[in-house]
């Protein structure tokens, strides 16, 4: 949470150290979309003509409403009205009107974000009236160096892959075949002992000397494979029998054991990529073998190999192991860390430029890491990925609103 904090008011001082001016400066000329008219919208006159816009979105799709009139009456045909909208990124969304008997209604859904840089034309008996204004919300500025002090990274927008995994939980064991007892080949007297309990040794390395009875030569008892040192049973001046002397045991391969109950088992199968998660510490792998728990128990046992050349992981730990049970490839997906709540929506921040907008989305299906996007969002939209928390922040405390 400091670590948030911190990364914010980085930003916040950052920007205003090298732009004091910037925020004032980038202001739009609001002076067209200023007043309102008698339903609420935004209110345009010119002469003696004024055209009343509104975004109404009640009980309905946002839709484009407008009154026009001409020396305050009604104007209720023999009229051309059009709204052209720019989006961040230059796509375009244009909107012609029909007479509804009470208002003029655009031809189209205005979908969200409401942030655009809007034109009006009007033509009426052969005059032509036109207004621009930027009505932006949900859009903020921030400038490259500033992005990449606060650590703000963004990735493109495109097809992925959703999987859909099943959870279940065992422990770590050893293969019976990874450990190696070693005994003396000949009756015998120890005289050296060089390996001790956890030390780790490669196959051919001396563990100890014994002078054998019957030759009364000393012979080097050797590790068979590579591993640790896990038993040790002899002490030099002790005689060495049939009793092994040591246990050498390769833990550079672990075996997760995990219970697959009835309910699940028509969806193991083997060859399918796990996730393992011990401690706090990721493994993947496959399962190798599915196996009888015994006839007492009601579950399976999926077996897992699980890479530990680093050694970080033991035997007996309690793992939980996310099995990969279906892959869906979607044909948009987002990473899940760049999701954010946004007023009533799950939005990303796009990225054009130096100017970062919200992008409310309708989302599909998820795998906790990645999730499909139905819209909201384009192929080839960079968005942030990194610290989005930041955009959301610095978007809140200019108070963007959402005013129509």
């Amino acid at each position: 949470m400091r670590t948030k904090t911190r990364l914010f008011w980085l930003l916040a001082a950052t920007w205003l150290a090298i732009n004091p001016l910037q925020a004032a400066e980038q202001q739009p000329d609001q002076s067209q979309a200023e007043a309102r008219g008698p339903h609420g919208g935004t209110l345009l006159q010119r002469d003696d003509v004024a055209v009343e816009l509104q975004i109404f979105e009640q009980g309905v799709p946002p839709e484009y409403r407008a009154w026009i009139t001409r020396d305050g009456r009604p104007i209720t045909g023999d009229m051309d009205l059009g709204v052209n909208l720019t989006r961040l990124g230059g796509q375009e969304d244009h909107f012609n009107f029909a007479y509804q008997g009470d208002y003029w209604l655009g031809d189209g859904v205005v979908t969200e974000p409401h942030s655009f840089d809007v034109e009006v034309a009007l033509t009426l008996d052969g005059k032509d009236y036109q207004w621009r204004w930027e009505s932006h919300e949900g859009r903020t500025t921030i400038a490259p160096e500033i992005a990449q002090r606060a650590g703000i990274a963004t990735t493109e927008a495109g097809p992925g892959t959703i999987e859909r995994k099943l959870t279940t939980y065992g422990s770590l064991t050893l293969a019976p075949q990874q450990t190696a007892r070693v005994r003396a080949r000949f009756p015998g007297m120890v005289t050296r002992v060089t390996a001790n309990l956890g030390d780790r040794v490669s196959r051919g390395d001396v563990l100890a000397e014994v002078e054998s009875n019957e030759s009364l030569q000393n012979y080097a008892v050797r590790a068979p494979i590579d591993g640790a040192v896990t038993a040790r049973h002899i002490s030099s001046g002790e005689v060495a029998g049939e009793d092994p002397l040591f246990a050498i045991t390769d833990l550079s391969t672990l075996w997760a054991e995990l219970r697959v109950f009835p309910g699940q088992r028509n969806e193991v199968a083997i060859g399918q990529t796990v996730r393992v998660t011990a401690e706090g510490i990721d493994r993947q792998g496959t399962v190798r073998h599915l196996l009888p728990a015994g006839s007492n128990t009601p579950y399976t046992l999926a077996r897992v190999e699980v890479d530990n050349t680093d050694g970080l992981l033991t035997p007996g730990l309690l793992v939980a192991g996310d099995l990969v049970v279906e892959t869906v490839e979607v044909p948009l997906t987002v990473d899940n860390r760049a999701l954010q709540s946004f007023r009533d929506w799950t939005v990303v921040f796009i990225q054009v430029g130096d100017n970062y907008e919200i992008r409310p989305l309708e989302l599909g299906r998820s795998d906790g890491e990645m999730t499909e996007v139905l819209s909201g969002l384009q192929p080839g939209d960079r968005y942030v990925v990194e610290n989005s928390y930041l955009i959301k922040a610095d978007i809140e405390k200019s108070g963007a609103s959402h005013d129509h």
